[in-house]
């Protein structure tokens, strides 16, 4: 566990990197380095306290320590389809198709833990595009405590209209096409990371006890189905889930 001072260390680093007060970071530094997820987490928050955001949103996915992981997309991040992201205010752009959920109601802390059905009747499916970026230099480099620290590279989120008639459909393997300007731009090859109906329900268990509690509106994305892709400015990013809708996102130059 890192001190308080580190923590605040690190974040300092972070949110000065997301105003574009310094260039990307090699890293953090072995004075203001995580040692566990509790520190990554600490660091998020005081992140987020010093930019002034909110919780829009939270990506998730499994832990090499066991259970879930996850970060914050910030309020300010997620937007409705179509959507315009300047490429000049990113250090890169990446591109994951992802199902996403939002979540009609709260979900506060209690001692017995919210149920797949408890969840699900509180929950839109929604087409999502997340956009990545990162305040390092090559986030690929670093070790995953410091990429954790930094949102796992959250750069955004687009999402589409809320989807009718997906329960029961196959959520691991759906029909995504992908383009840009028109043309073929990634593979749909399924969620690397299971289930994400599976995920919506641990990661509101785990942010409900752990993280704040969730309050209703908040956003779920639940992995990528097309592995992360690297995108150009100026281009024009589609994804077309088939029944369960389509979104966009433009990155201006």
């Amino acid at each position: 566990m890192i001190s308080p001072e580190q923590v605040d260390q690190a974040a300092s680093m972070l949110a000065a990197a997301r105003k574009g007060k310094g260039n990307p970071l090699p890293g953090l530094p072995d004075t203001a380095r995580p040692q566990s997820e509790a520190d990554c987490y600490a660091i998020q928050d005081a992140v987020m306290h010093k930019l002034g955001e909110t919780v829009g949103g939270w990506k998730v996915g499994f832990s090499p320590d066991g259970g879930i992981l996850c970060a914050p997309i910030y309020a300010s991040a997620v937007h409705p389809s179509p959507s315009v992201m300047p490429a000049s205010a990113m250090h890169m752009i990446g591109i994951e198709c992802e199902i996403g959920f939002r979540l009609g109601k709260a979900f506060a802390a209690r001692a017995a833990a919210y149920t797949r059905d408890e969840v699900l009747a509180a929950a839109a499916l929604h087409p999502t595009i997340e956009v990545v970026d990162s305040r390092y230099v090559d986030f690929r480099s670093l070790d995953r405590l410091q990429v954790l620290s930094d949102n796992v590279s959250n750069g955004g989120l687009v999402y589409g209209a809320a989807a009718s008639g997906w329960e029961g459909m196959d959520l691991v393997h759906p029909p995504i096409e992908v383009t840009a300007d028109g043309k073929d731009f990634a593979e749909c090859t399924g969620l690397r990371a299971g289930d994400p109906l599976g995920l919506l329900v641990d990661l509101v268990n785990f942010v409900a006890n752990k993280r704040g509690g969730v309050p209703a509106g908040t956003f779920v994305t639940t992995g990528t189905h097309t592995g992360l892709i690297f995108t150009d400015p100026g281009v024009t990013i589609r994804a077309d889930f088939g029944s369960l809708g389509k979104v966009e996102v433009s990155f201006p130059r």
